[in-house]
């Protein structure tokens, strides 16, 4: 007799692949059929959600930013004695005056300063000592002493462009030294010299212009003012939009808020204001800078004292905090009295990203001094580095001019102190620069 059991598995061997193929083919299912161990269950199908992965978000781009410089010296005034120094036997050369400054100025983006002299030319005649006061009269027993007038050989405005200066400021007490065709000429000059100028304008219609360049990718704004020009204002006639004042306070601010319009990052404001030969701004100035400020001014560099006067940070009315140096002191002169012979160079360092705009400030007091070179006197500001063994001239500074450069370094640190500016450091970029 078969073996029924043995029988029936044969069969069961043979049925099962032919079962298994029918299943799969008919989709049934047959886990309850099958031998432990054995899993034919079907794949889920497969989504199209499934088989891509899910892509991550893009990482927002970061916000450029933008980085520019502009360094800033106070008054050029040019003096009998500085533009016989400059003589040659081809004309004048003003460059040696300026070569131990060429490499902070080389250092920055736009170098400005406050032009205080005009450019009349030479049949205007150059500037000629002070003149003294006339006797005293019946009418008159205590007449005044004449103010002293300034006119400069051509060849400056060359010389100013050549040793590193992008633009200047020409609003000032001075600027009418030789009548309106000498403010025009000053003008004209400086910019056939490659300058940028502003402060005082040829047309009504010029001044409507907002004055701006850009560095960096920052736009810069320029905005300049005088309290004074020395009881010239009859010389001007009808035409008083030809000088930037501080009295015209609608004008200006509209000129800060064109300057805005035109697409000024920042702008900054050059008031010639204050008293002379003071080392502490007066009221008014303090006031002003405030109105400044609140009509859009991004900085307020001041100028006329012949002094340093302090630094300080301001809050205009909508919050901004605007950096004010009330006075840039002389920067190259021939004036003698108590420190009227220390001024100092001052640098902005903008930035803007993301977060709007930001301002860093920083100085380097400076020295006028005059060295014998080439069988020339030449008057030349000299920087006043922390470190002494830095500091030169045209020759090597004698013991006196090493003194004096102390001075300066003495005392302009402490009339603008390091706590709303810090103090600029020698590296060896301003070697390499020289």
């Amino acid at each position: 007799m078969r073996n029924r059991k043995g029988g029936d598995c044969e069969r069961m061997k043979r049925l099962l692949p032919i079962a298994l193929s029918l299943m799969l083919l008919t989709g049934c299912a047959v886990s309850a059929a099958l031998p432990d161990g054995l899993d034919t269950q079907p794949e889920p199908p497969i989504s199209e959600a499934q088989s891509a992965p899910t892509p991550s978000p893009s990482p927002e781009p970061e916000p450029e930013v933008y980085r520019a410089s502009v360094g800033i010296v106070g008054d050029i005034l040019m003096m009998t004695s500085q533009i016989q120094g400059a003589k040659t036997a081809a004309g004048y050369d003003f460059k040696p005056s300026f070569y131990a400054m060429q490499p902070l100025f080389s250092s920055v983006d736009i170098m400005a300063g406050n032009f205080e002299c005009t450019l009349a030319g030479e049949a205007a005649g150059y500037t000629q000592r002070r003149p003294a006061a006339p006797p005293p009269t019946e009418d008159d027993p205590n007449p005044k002493q004449p103010y002293q007038t300034f006119n400069a050989p051509d060849e400056l405005a060359a010389d100013l462009r050549a040793v590193g200066f992008d633009l200047l400021t020409t609003a000032n007490n001075h600027c009418l030294d030789r009548g309106k065709e000498g403010l025009f000429r000053t003008a004209r000059t400086l910019r056939g010299a490659g300058l940028v100028q502003t402060g005082t304008y040829l047309t009504e219609e010029e001044r409507e212009n907002p004055c701006i360049m850009t560095a960096g990718g920052i736009a810069f704004g320029f905005v300049a003012m005088t309290e004074s020009v020395n009881s010239y204002d009859a010389r001007l006639g009808g035409d008083r939009w030809a000088v930037g004042r501080v009295s015209q306070q609608e004008r200006i601010q509209r000129e800060i808020e064109s300057c805005k319009s035109a697409g000024a990052d920042v702008v900054i404001a050059f008031p010639h204001w204050g008293e002379q030969y003071m080392d502490r701004p007066v009221r008014r100035q303090r006031e002003y800078a405030q109105r400044l400020a609140d009509w859009g001014a991004d900085a307020v560099i001041g100028s006329h004292p012949h002094c340093p006067e302090p630094f300080e940070w301001i809050t205009a009315e909508d919050g901004r905090r605007v950096p004010v140096a009330y006075s840039m002191s002389n920067f190259i002169s021939n004036m003698s009295g108590q420190n009227t012979e220390y001024g100092l160079f001052l640098r902005l360092d903008v930035q803007k990203g993301g977060d709007g705009i930001s301002i860093d400030m920083s100085y380097l007091p400076t020295a006028c001094i005059i060295q014998g070179s080439g069988g020339r006197r030449v008057h030349q500001p000299i920087p006043c580095w922390e470190q002494e063994q830095r500091r030169g001239g045209l020759e090597p500074l004698s013991d006196s001019e090493l003194k004096k450069t102390q001075r300066a370094f003495d005392h302009v640190t402490e009339i603008c102190g390091l706590e709303n500016a810090r103090l600029i450091e020698w590296t060896e970029e301003y070697d390499k620069q020289a």
